[in-house]
């Protein structure tokens, strides 16, 4: 299993639609006056980046072939960039009223989730430039792009995607967190290290809640809790962190063993703090006592290492 899965992304909601995404995005200081843009990705695959774009028209049908075209050819004009596209992924369009259908051939499930986050951005990004074009969504040979529920994502619009664009270095950080997701048969939890750059206004304890619910990156790796759950509060005080979860996170809890997704928060959670114990409780006014058939709620969780799928040497 890879030890280490690193992708820098913008930690700025607390409250994150189910299609929601962030994606850092570099833009040229010397550029920020275009009126169009089109997007490669750093080299290091990490981040978008921005570039101005001026079509030689400016109607629909001429934007439309020509961004088309420009991204199918894969070429870039920096050595300390790739492009958008993998090498393999090509794509097509149609369009239905005002939604752009971008169908991918089947190289597009090859990538990895951290890619395919940047390729979908930059993608959307760059069609929704278009006049008349208010949102797209993806296909594969044909067949809708779907979550890890297997269901369709759906139309994408501008605010699917929230971004970072640099302005404020001093205003934000960056720290690599270890996160405990589930493997295929639910019974254990899965280490995966994710680098993120977030506000540092924000506390590091939302940041790792608010990247569990993102779910997993790395391939056999799976998320534990509900990706619309809602974090009511969470606070740390005599080394202790109390988490307070909506009933979101008991009422659609995911098809796993009940003590992954406890377990999967306070392992979490305990590697990233100063804290030796979690209280986990969920719902508002009415907050439930048990979590499943036996995993008590307001009890003092330590963390469980014996849950942990030990690393390949």
């Amino acid at each position: 299993m890879k030890k280490k899965l690193s992708i820098i992304i913008t930690a700025l909601i607390l409250s994150i639609l189910a299609t929601g995404c962030s994606v850092e995005i570099h833009e040229d200081p010397g550029k920020q006056d275009a009126k169009y843009y089109l997007y490669d990705i750093s080299s290091d695959e990490t981040q978008l980046q921005k570039k101005s774009y001026s079509p030689e028209e400016t109607t629909a049908d001429y934007m439309l072939k020509d961004m088309m075209q420009r991204m199918n050819s894969q070429q870039t004009d920096s050595q300390n960039r790739v492009s958008l596209l993998p090498e393999g992924v090509q794509m097509n369009y149609s369009v239905e009223e005002d939604v752009l259908v971008v169908n991918f051939n089947s190289q597009y499930s090859s990538m990895s989730r951290a890619r395919e986050l940047l390729v979908r951005t930059g993608v959307v990004k760059t069609f929704l430039q278009v006049p008349g074009i208010n949102s797209v969504r993806f296909t594969i040979e044909n067949e809708d792009l779907t979550d890890f529920r297997g269901q369709a994502v759906g139309n994408m619009t501008a605010d699917t995607f929230a971004e970072f664009t640099g302005t404020e270095p001093d205003a934000y950080c960056s720290n690599t967190f270890t996160l405990y997701f589930t493997d295929k048969s639910g019974q254990k939890l899965v280490k995966e290290q994710r680098t993120v750059r977030y506000k540092r206004s924000i506390p590091k304890e939302r940041i790792v809640l608010e990247q569990l619910m993102k779910g997993p990156l790395e391939k056999g790796h799976y998320p534990t809790i509900p990706e619309n759950t809602e974090v009511l509060n969470v606070t740390i005080a005599d080394r202790i962190c109390y988490v307070a979860f909506d009933g979101v996170f008991s009422s659609y809890a995911l098809d796993v063993s009940e003590k992954i997704p406890v377990y999967s928060v306070v392992n979490s959670l305990l590697d990233a703090l100063d804290a030796d114990k979690v209280q986990i409780t969920v719902g508002g006014k009415d907050r439930l006592d048990t979590f499943g058939k036996k995993m008590e709620l307001y009890h003092f969780y330590e963390r469980n290492d014996k849950l942990v799928v030990k690393e390949k040497e």
